[in-house]
């Protein structure tokens, strides 16, 4: 009978592995116009291609939330596939998928990836293939996802030509909020301001015990330079500080309490806004921390930085 249960030991010897709280992320019909294919007529001409990603992510056990920073980004899956186009050309919807699939599964949390690529100018209907592919079939070859997620910035969504600008109180006074406004307007970067907190009497808080009020100080001075300068977005989130940078906007960190940021992670004792700036910057693969000469920090602070892997410049 097809109502009849299925023993447990029935499913393994099927090969079918039972899975809770299974989560996906989609990106469908996403067309691009490439140069590909293996005839002679298709070299050199550009068509059209629908682009099909479904990926199965771990959800870590994460509690209900609503934190955009504990999820994968579609933003993710677009670069990843932009990436691979960029790349040297090749003849095979075969080979452009496996690629992507790769790419895909060298980001965080995902475990699985089914790719499928249409040709939408080859005739009446639709031509393409689709593949899945798993984090544990990659790890059983030859191919090194781990040296590839260190090596790859393509599936790192690094983001170019940006900085990271600490700024303390003191560079909000009237007399340097000038070198601000001039910063913006001349740099061919795109910056992140990150603020210290709004009073200096919040840096002596243990964030053992004090780590939101700490969070929201540093959030006040972010509307403090809003003000001043009223045209920088406030960015909430890490996702959001990295999809205005990648737009070409510089924007205020201005951290809420729902950024992934704990007492651990704070790696310059009495400096927790400057400890959340560097976290922020290794976050967007940045790992350079730039501040004005006015903010000259002491030479054991500095030092405590490059030990975590943040470097620092000055402007």
């Amino acid at each position: 009978m097809f109502t009849e249960k299925i023993k447990k030991k029935d499913l393994l010897d099927l090969g079918v592995k039972k899975r809770a709280n299974v989560d996906h992320i989609l990106v469908r019909d996403y067309v691009r116009e490439i140069d590909i294919g293996a005839f002679q007529s298709e070299f050199g001409i550009k068509q059209r291609v629908s682009f099909n990603v479904n990926l199965e992510v771990n959800n870590n056990n994460h509690p209900i939330h609503d934190n955009v920073d504990l999820v994968l980004s579609y933003d993710n899956i677009i670069e990843v596939i932009q990436g691979e186009i960029d790349q040297k050309r090749v003849a095979l919807l075969e080979t452009l998928a496996e690629n992507i699939a790769l790419s895909c599964l060298c980001l965080d949390s995902v475990v699985a990836a089914t790719v499928r690529l249409e040709k939408l100018d080859r005739g009446l209907g639709k031509l393409g293939v689709q593949i899945s592919r798993t984090k544990v079939q990659y790890n059983g070859t030859k191919t090194n996802i781990k040296s590839l997620q260190r090596g790859n910035l393509i599936i790192k969504t690094k983001i170019p030509n940006t900085g990271l600008l600490f700024v303390s109180n003191k560079m909000l006074l009237p007399k340097n909020i000038y070198y601000l406004k001039k910063l913006f307007s001349s740099s061919t970067m795109t910056w992140v301001v990150c603020p210290s907190e709004i009073f200096t009497e919040f840096s002596k808080m243990n964030p053992k015990i004090h780590i939101e009020v700490l969070t929201m100080s540093i959030a006040q001075n972010a509307y403090v330079l809003n003000k001043k300068i009223n045209n920088l977005k406030l960015a909430r989130s890490k996702t959001e500080v990295a999809f205005l940078l990648k737009e070409g906007l510089n924007c205020i960190w201005c951290p809420s309490d729902l950024y992934n940021f704990s007492k651990k992670d704070v790696i310059i004792n009495e400096e927790f806004a400057l400890s959340m700036a560097c976290h922020l910057t290794k976050g967007l693969l940045i790992q350079k921390v730039y501040l004005f000469q006015q903010d000259k920090l002491p030479d054991a602070l500095t030092e405590d930085m490059q030990n975590n892997g943040v470097t620092v410049e000055y402007l």
